[in-house]
């Protein structure tokens, strides 16, 4: 399935989640990771045009842990914010900087209430590597 082209992608193609689910790439950052700054400050131009019609979450860890508003007002229109060191956990994220590309079924829970099927993940240096990553990991035989 096609979806409108995006730009910066090599092929200029997006390609999107099989029928009946959704990719959500979860972003799991802190407001106070020095190595997070740049990531946070450049969201923006990750959840307009993230590749592969991959809905964009940032997930930071607990309200009890986070300044909730500085999230809030970190996190770029478009995206969702979600706050649970549970969902840390869940997934086995240990580094904050990780980015993890989740499929769903598209009627089921969201995947910080409920795992979804990893598809991939990563600590990128530059969030420019991110379109190629999540097209690759859509791409996948077993994706």
């Amino acid at each position: 399935m096609s979806s409108p082209t995006a730009p910066g992608l090599p092929d200029g193609t997006v390609d999107g989640p099989p029928h009946g689910t959704v990719d959500n790439l979860l972003a799991f950052l802190t407001t106070s990771c020095v190595s997070c700054r740049d990531h946070w400050g450049k969201m923006g131009a990750v959840a307009l045009g993230t590749a592969g019609a991959a809905h964009l979450v940032v997930v930071t860890p607990s309200r009890s842990m986070e300044d909730e508003p500085l999230a809030r007002s970190l996190t770029p229109a478009g995206a969702h914010l979600h706050m649970s060191s549970d969902t840390w956990f869940m997934y086995g994220v240990g580094q904050a900087g990780t980015f993890v590309l989740v499929r769903s079924r598209a009627d089921g829970p969201p995947p910080w209430s409920e795992p979804g099927e990893v598809l991939g993940s990563a600590v990128p240096s530059d969030l420019g590597e991110l379109p190629e990553l999540v097209l690759g990991w859509q791409r996948r035989p077993d994706s």
